[in-house]
């Protein structure tokens, strides 16, 4: 399948490499199959690409890349939908909102995509804690840039 990118271009893609968001994305509820692409220069961001629309992308980084301590509950409604047996299936990501420089950026801890990397399912889940902010900006985590 040939999938029009916002970052590099025209590229082919398995179609079992496909994830697939039930209810869409809070926001773009109408898009629901996404690629996980490498950014080649830094191995801890991706870039979520819809498969349908060029210019739907997320940054992405892996959450334990930034935060060791990141910990939550799924509830079991996510569970079923995500059908989630094991924990060793699921990867949890942030969604990054790139600012002038990567110091300046924040990742979005609140409301993490988690996917099911056995049968490629996912879901944005909001989170009710307070500990996590939409907005928490990459050089309190870390990274610097």
């Amino acid at each position: 399948m040939i999938v029009k990118t916002a970052y590099f271009g025209e590229i082919e893609i398995d179609e079992s490499n496909i994830i697939h968001f039930e209810h869409g994305i809070p926001g773009f509820e109408e898009e629901k199959q996404f690629i996980l692409l490498p950014v080649e220069e830094n191995s801890a961001f991706q870039v979520l690409q819809s498969t349908q629309l060029e210019n739907l992308t997320f940054i992405l980084i892996d959450i334990y890349t930034i935060a060791k301590c990141y910990s939550f509950d799924l509830d079991d409604a996510t569970v079923h939908a995500l059908q989630i047996k094991e924990e060793k299936e699921i990867a949890i990501f942030a969604i990054v909102t790139l600012n002038e420089t990567l110091a300046q950026s924040t990742a979005n801890l609140k409301a993490p995509i988690v996917i099911n990397t056995t049968n490629n399912k996912a879901k944005q889940v909001i989170l009710n804690d307070e500990a996590y902010a939409i907005r928490q900006p990459l050089s309190s985590l870390g990274i610097k840039g």
